[in-house]
Formats: C-alpha cells, structure tokens, sequence
C-alpha cells in the first residue's frame, strides 16, 4: 500500500555509555582483521574505515584504553528490533526498512548507502523510521514528541538524533547534517520544526545514493545538492541511471517511499500432510483445491488478495515439485486462484508424470501466497461491461496466458527515455497493476498510440517515438512522425544520392529500386561521449513515386545509408 507523503521521524540510535573510543571489526579474506565502525571518541583520535586493526588500535589508545570488539550483525539486529518494539509507544508503524513500488530497499545506512563525514560504515542497518502522521497532538506537539523519544531512548542508553520531516528521504538527511535547517534533535536540545528541506547547502550524501555515483559525481565537481539540481533531469538519468532520479524524488517527496514495518506480515499459507501419501493426479488436484480456498478466505479475511503463489509437492521417492503462479493483479478469489494451480499442475503432469501417474507418491502439499497486495474497493457498476469489467477480464486473460505459457511469454512495453530508436522501448516481464490510474494509461497509450505490437515479420519490433535532436517544425514527437515498426538491426540500403549530405534520390530495397518523390528532414540523432561509442545518425522520412514511405538515416561516421522503419 503506497501512502501520500507524512510526517516521518528517523532516530539513529549510536551506544556511547562514555567517551571511551570503541572499535569493531572484521575479517576481510585478504587484508585480515579490519575496523569496520568505530565511535566518534575513535574517529577524533585518528581512526578510519578499513583500516587495519593493529594501526587503529595503536592509535585509538594514544589517549588512555579503548573498547576493541568483533562485529556482530546478527546481535546488532536484534537489538534493533528490540528497540523498535520499544518505540512502538509512540507510532503504530515502525521498522528499518523503506518500500520503493513493490521492493524493499534497506535504508540509507543499512547496508549499501553513502552517509556523511565518513560515518557510513555498511555494517548494517542502526537507524529506525517512525510514521507519526497524526501522532504528535497526543504528546503535546511534534516538538515534545522528539524530546519524548530522545529521553526515552536515553534511559535505554543510547544517544539518539531525530528529526522530523515531510518524507523519509529529508528526515533520514537531517539527523546526519546538523545545523542545516532539518528539525534535528540531540538530548536535551529542542528540535526545529522544519517541514520541508530548506536550501541550505547539503551534502549529496544525504541522497542515500550508492558510494560510486558519489565518487564520480566528485570527480566531476558536483558535491552539494544544489548543484545536482541545477543540472538537467534527463543527462542525469543518462549518465547516472534512474536511481539518483528516484533517490531526488523521494527526498523532495515527489516520489512514494513508505515504511516497512519490523514485525513480519502475516503468512497466507496451508498444508495438508497425507497419512497415506497419494498417487493419483485428481486426489492432489482435489487436495489443492482445498488449500486454495483456505488461503484466498484468509487473504479475503484482510483484505489482501494473492500476487505470487507458491505450491509444493512433496514425492517419495522422488524429490519435491514446485508450482508457482503470478497474477496481473490481487486476486482472493478460490475459483481464480485454483484455476491458475490447476494449469501449472497439468503442465507439470504432462512434463514430469505422464496423463494420470505421478512420479511419486505425494505425501505432503504446502500453498503460500508469498506476495500479497491489498484488493481494491471498486463501487458496482449498474451496467455490464464497463471499464472496470474490461479491466478485470484483462487481468484474468494475461493470468491464463503466464500460468499457460509461462510468465517469460508475456511481456509488457515501456517506455525509455533514450535518444536512439531502438532503445527507446524495452520489453519487460509481467504486467503490474494495482488499480492505479497511471498504469492503467500507460498500457493504453503503449497498446494504442505509441506500439501497435508485434509484427509478424521477424526482423521487426515495436517501437516508440524517440528523443530527436535538435527539434525541427517538421520533426515534432508525433505518431505521424514515427513509424510503428523498426527493423531490428537497421537494414543496409545501397541508394543514389544527388547532394552529399542530402536524401537519397533513388534507393534499392525487396528487389526492387525506390524512386523517392517527396522527402523531410534531417532529423540527427546521436548518443552522448559517456556512453562510449558514440552514434551520430541523419534520419530522412521519404515517400516514394508507388506512395510507400520510408523512415531512413545516413551514419555520419561510416557515410552508409541504412532503412530504420516503414510507416
């Protein structure tokens, strides 16, 4: 369940009991023992990541005796969750983790983010997210809020930072950078209530951005936030991928990002264990039946409708046998969902046991909805086929054809934000929907305007309008001006041209020579020098002397023409 941006507060618990330097550290298979975080006592007295631990320990007891001990994830985590429990007093919805779409994505410090001043170690998560939306009228204010959860924690003995934001991105930034206009709260000190993040210079560490798009972008000259924002949106999705993009977005809240809770969801799940193990097809088929009403009451029960299923068949002598089933969209019906266990057992039947023996006796049968998503609430419609019908039957047709052929057959187009042609579409597998509006008009603008599927001829493929440069009037992003099917590769065309860098007069293609009548362009499209071998293209849409037209382009490196599409 997405939520629109609340009120978030992010605390990073950090054990100083005193001002004693304490090491931890681990073993690296080449270099041996290495201090992998270190207390700020430590890093005042010299102390750096990865450092050897005989150098840190020499220098860390310059000034009287230091704390050296093993890192221990696994009693690093289970002290976090107690005390996440701890502070569920002052929200319903607490963990480490963050929910990006339909991933879990640890935070910033948990594991694979940058942090600030060198203090992000990657040793595990040791901060906490808290949703308190609402909550802080029940404390007398969002300010005494923070001092509760501060003193709280101080009784606990820790040294918590919290801070206070619209978004998790900001709140997780402010307790890292002080003085910056975050609402940052350390012991007894009042936090300042800031709602938004201001414009004062930040790090980009506070993106929680992955350590080597930090390095590059140094080496580049970009080390604050405002001067990442300055740049162009669409060179840093080319240069730098769409994470940095998101990661922007979620900090300024114009992305979903919402927390994931500490305790475990509830398990969708049912087991029949037979007391003589069968060996007949129809006796697991009326077994499994029974499993999928079982799970889709308990998932109805919730509100949750199943996304992935996940069935198991345990054979004697045999070993086990593993169905799994995904869904267009979250289904909690048994009729559906055994439909869709009933196709992935006849293939394995026919594949694995023949049209009525099993390989194995089948002692034990075990149904899990492992991914699960809420259903939606949809009012009736007084009539037969509307569009929500049309959905549903949609979603139960792309069903059928994953369980049937496999969910590798079924593919989706979206759409890329890439200059050259053929990159400007990607198949991807399945289809997500989750009753979002935007996805819905998505497919229908991919399915209706911009793709017009696959074409029976095998050297061609879907393609989307593409990114031209530079724009010309006769050149705008339109269907018109896009064939709907490329050849994929481009076909090498031998042609007669008049003027060196203009179109060609006269082309051969399908055993037959083209006398062109009517031409437009050049359109010149080309690729960026940090994406290695550059591709500089002059495309021409020309119509020939029979009415066909064409969609061609000149490489101005090679000099060689070449035929992209067909209209």
């Amino acid at each position: 369940m997405h939520l629109s941006p609340s009120n978030k507060v992010h605390f990073a618990p950090l054990m100083h009991p005193t001002h004693t330097p304490i090491l931890l550290h681990a073993r690296d298979p080449r270099r041996g023992e290495l201090v992998v975080a270190c207390s700020d006592a430590a890093l005042a007295r010299g102390v750096r990541l990865n450092m050897p631990l005989a150098e840190a320990a020499a220098l860390a007891q310059r000034g009287g005796a230091c704390v050296i001990q093993p890192h221990d994830p696994a009693a690093d985590l289970a002290a976090l969750t107690r005390l996440a429990e701890h502070c569920e007093r002052f929200s319903p919805l607490v963990g480490w983790q963050t929910v990006e779409g339909s991933k879990a994505a640890t935070n910033g410090r948990g594991g694979q983010g940058s942090g600030v001043g060198g203090r992000e170690w990657g040793v595990g998560p040791d901060c906490l997210f808290l949703d308190v939306r609402g909550i802080g009228v029940l404390f007398g204010g969002e300010e005494a809020l923070a001092r509760e959860v501060v003193a709280e924690t101080s009784r606990l003995g820790y040294e918590a930072r919290v801070a206070i934001a619209e978004t998790i991105g900001a709140a997780w930034a402010g307790t890292r950078v002080q003085g910056s206009g975050f609402g940052v709260q350390e012991n007894a000190e009042a936090p300042t209530d800031s709602r938004l993040p201001t414009p004062a210079p930040l790090p980009l560490a506070v993106l929680r951005i992955p350590p080597e798009t930090l390095d590059l972008l140094s080496q580049l000259g970009v080390t604050q936030l405002d001067q990442l924002l300055a740049l162009p949106r669409e060179s840093l999705r080319s240069r730098f991928g769409e994470r940095l993009l998101l990661r922007i977005d979620q900090f300024f809240g114009r992305a979903q990002e919402t927390i994931a809770a500490h305790r475990p969801p509830p398990q969708f799940a049912a087991e029949w264990v037979l007391e003589y193990p069968a060996e007949r097809r129809e006796v697991v088929e009326q077994i499994l039946e029974q499993l999928a009403l079982r799970v889709a009451r308990a998932l109805a029960d919730r509100r949750e409708g199943a996304v992935q299923l996940h069935c198991r068949l345990d054979c004697a002598p045999g070993g086990p046998l593993f169905l799994e089933v995904g869904l267009f969209r979250p289904s909690a019906e048994p009729g559906h969902l055994w439909d869709l266990l009933r196709m992935q057992l006849e293939q394995a039947a026919l594949c694995c046991w023949g049209r009525a023996a099993l390989r194995g006796p089948v002692g034990r049968v075990t149904l899990e909805a492992r991914l699960t998503a809420p259903l939606e609430n949809r009012q009736g419609e007084l009539f037969a086929g509307g569009e929500h019908e049309i959905e549903r039957q949609l979603a139960l047709f792309i069903d059928r054809c994953s369980s049937r052929l496999g969910a590798d057959a079924v593919l989706r187009p979206e759409l890329t934000a890439d200059p050259l042609p053929e990159r400007a579409m990607k198949w991807k597998q399945g289809v997500r929907s989750r009753g979002s509006g935007v996805g819905r008009q998505k497919w229908k603008a991919a399915l209706g305007t911009e793709y017009s599927g696959r074409s029976t001829k095998s050297r061609r493929r879907s393609a989307a309008s593409s990114d031209s440069r530079p724009p010309t009037p006769d050149s705008q992003r339109s269907p018109l001006h896009r064939p709907l099917a490329l050849y994929d590769p481009p076909l090498s065309l031998h042609t007669l041209s008049v003027v060196p860098d203009g179109p060609p007069v006269k082309f051969d293609f399908g055993g037959e020579r083209h006398t062109v009548s009517r031409h437009w362009g050049p359109e010149r499209i080309e690729t960026g020098w940090w994406r290695g071998r550059s591709v500089r293209r002059d495309y021409w849409r020309v119509e020939t002397a029979s009415g066909r037209r064409f969609w061609l382009f000149r490489s101005l490196q090679e000099g060689t023409w070449h035929l992209h599409g067909e209209f």
